[in-house]
């Protein structure tokens, strides 16, 4: 009894490690030189702290600009095809100002691409 009783301790304690790897929060510097929209909210032109989690192929994404949360949106994670020498962001026009259709890292070789990115331009 006491050892199938430690081995679920110890199975539970490792399937609770497994799920918090998954969950990871980064950080990355962003330049937008122009004004541009992320889920509806428009972010001027700056420098932004752009922090994301996570979780399978979904991740959260805020622009910060200080202590400041200034915009937030859910995106899907992708892999990119090859390293990028720095962060970029891919802007879609539409009516009014450009929507945030993607962000590419280079130190992470990943990008988060935004859907919907058209209902939300120019509101």
């Amino acid at each position: 009894m006491t050892r199938t009783l430690t081995r679920m301790a110890m199975l539970l304690l490792a399937i609770t490690i497994s799920l918090a790897a998954l969950a990871k929060t980064h950080s990355e510097d962003i330049t937008l030189y122009h004004d541009a929209s992320l889920n509806g909210t428009v972010i001027p032109a700056g420098e932004y702290q752009v922090k994301y989690d996570t979780e399978g192929t979904t991740a959260n994404v805020k622009f910060l600009k200080g202590k400041k949360e200034v915009a937030s949106a859910s995106g899907q994670v992708k892999t990119l095809d090859q390293k990028l020498n720095a962060n970029q962001v891919v802007l879609q026009n539409g009516s009014g100002t450009p929507a945030i259709s993607e962000i590419d890292f280079s130190r992470a070789n990943a990008g988060i691409t935004f859907e919907n990115v058209s209902a939300s331009a120019g509101k």
